[in-house]
């Protein structure tokens, strides 16, 4: 009977040792921080600037302090500050009544210590019940750098239907 306990003690620990290392994995770290970014830049009807100013907090934290943005199509390419970053995505979603945005099919390489690649798909569905409702699905890819235990976004390529759209 004590050779059980013993056991399933170790067994339970070898298990939860296992979760804990794949919750707090750098590839699961990465995909909840998307995750929420995409959650905190969905938005429902009006905002107060303080509730705006709430939700844009974590995104200007999550983007260093110089991001490299690519837009392919129109051969655009420049490094930005997080504040102007900040800015574009505000204008965007000041057009829209209401915006939901969500990642889909996150994967995430680490090509070395303190390197991220990610790419996703975004969806993005704005003013339902609207005569200007759209959902649109886009490729996104993504490099990350870990400075002082936190990733930081340094480059983004984005299709120019989602620069240029809506």
């Amino acid at each position: 009977m004590n050779k059980k306990l013993i056991l399933v003690a170790i067994v339970l620990l070898a298990g939860i040792t296992g979760w804990l290392l794949h919750h707090f994995s750098d590839r699961e770290v990465i995909k909840r921080k998307f995750n929420s970014v995409a959650v905190g830049l969905s938005k429902q009807g009006e905002e107060t600037p303080v509730a705006l100013a709430l939700k844009m907090r974590p995104v200007k934290d999550f983007i260093a302090p110089s991001c490299r943005v690519i837009v392919p199509e129109t051969n655009y390419q420049e490094a930005l500050e997080p504040e102007l970053i900040i800015r574009y995505l505000m204008l965007y979603r000041s057009r829209q009544s209401s915006l939901q945005i969500a990642l889909d099919e996150i994967l995430v390489d680490i090509p070395g210590k303190g390197l991220a690649e990610v790419s996703a798909l975004v969806h993005i569905t704005a003013n339902p019940d609207q005569p200007d409702f759209f959902d649109e699905v886009h490729p996104l890819t993504f490099s990350l750098h870990k400075e002082e235990k936190k990733w930081l976004l340094h480059k983004t390529t984005l299709p120019g239907a989602l620069v240029h759209g809506h």
